[in-house]
């Protein structure tokens, strides 16, 4: 069997509540042979007065806290995200411009180096869709976007603008 630690657990709880609740069901029947029944659940769960069983309470909780993390994830759109695109764009903007001189020039890698920019232009686009435009289904491919995007954003660290609170 696979032990999981505390903080793993509070993790998976707070980010996949739905699947959270179905590893535990998994876990509770792998141990059983036949159904789990109150007091047989109980025992296994010392806390189960902690626990609601009122499906309609919980999927409200749940909406409660999806809404709650979607509005925070719009502050961040407003406060950081916006000028982290804002600064990446521009150095992608330098590097384009520096390629295409190179290029323009006749070094054989300037017509590369702007492909390569031209598709970083790209991902950052795709990017501001998913944290600025809000497309998105579940918070973890926001979450996802938001670290991509501090990853893209890291190769600039040089620069005297890039600042620490962008760090991945």
């Amino acid at each position: 069997m696979t032990r999981i630690d505390r903080g793993t657990l509070l993790e998976l709880v707070r980010n996949r509540p739905l699947l959270a609740a179905e590893l535990l069901g998994e876990a509770l029947d792998a141990c059983a042979e036949e159904p789990v029944g109150g007091e047989e659940l109980r025992r296994r769960i010392p806390r189960l007065e902690l626990t609601s069983a009122d499906e309609t309470a919980l999927a409200a909780r749940y909406r409660e806290i999806m809404a709650e993390a979607r509005r925070y994830r719009e502050h961040l759109a407003d406060v950081v995200f916006q000028d982290l695109i804002a600064f990446v764009r521009a150095r992608i903007d330098e590097g384009l411009y520096r390629a295409r001189r190179a290029a323009n020039a006749g070094q054989r890698d300037g017509h590369k180096a702007e492909r390569d920019l031209a598709a970083k232009r790209d991902r950052v686009n795709y990017l501001e869709s998913v944290l600025v435009n809000q497309l998105y289904l579940a918070l973890e491919e926001h979450a996802q976007a938001e670290h991509l995007l501090k990853l893209e954003a890291y190769a600039y660290t040089w620069h005297p603008d890039y600042r620490e609170d962008w760090l991945p």
